[in-house]
């Protein structure tokens, strides 16, 4: 118990705090225009990921998340663009089948939660393996530009 709490604070509350303050931005480059928003979050997207694969504060590692950020931002965006639109698709076909058998809002929020519980883990094992495979894409390259 003691070691799961020290790992949280460790590197899960930084996590949390870089979490809020990137959603805040996010939240604001949204209300500006959609794509601002949509920028801020693919760029600094990769930044926990690569803090959790080193187990480092994400103050240490925004340098590196920032240059794979830049350098995939639009593969990043259509990730995130194409699950979130399958997941969205999904849900409304599922919510449309299931207001034909019942019209209870319990049920519609279970099938929504059961619905996010299949994708989200599938968009992080994606994304995941996308950002491992980038990382060692940039550092090939910068060993290869010494």
């Amino acid at each position: 118990m003691r070691n799961t709490v020290y790992s949280f604070i460790e590197n899960g509350f930084t996590v949390f705090v870089f979490a809020c303050i990137v959603s805040v931005l996010s939240t604001i480059g949204f209300m500006m225009f959609v794509l601002p928003g949509l920028i801020l979050l693919a760029l600094v997207f990769p930044i926990p990921y690569i803090s959790i694969f080193d187990s480092k504060p994400v103050w240490q590692s925004y340098k590196e998340g920032l240059r794979i950020g830049k350098k995939n931002v639009g593969k990043i965006i259509l990730i995130i663009f194409l699950a979130g639109s399958a997941e969205l698709l999904f849900g409304i076909f599922v919510s449309y089948q299931l207001f034909n058998i019942t019209s209870s809002f319990a049920a519609q929020l279970i099938t929504q939660m059961t619905l996010n519980m299949i994708v989200f883990p599938f968009m992080i094992i994606l994304i995941t393996s996308y950002i491992l495979k980038w990382r060692e894409n940039l550092e090939t390259l910068e060993v290869n530009a010494l």
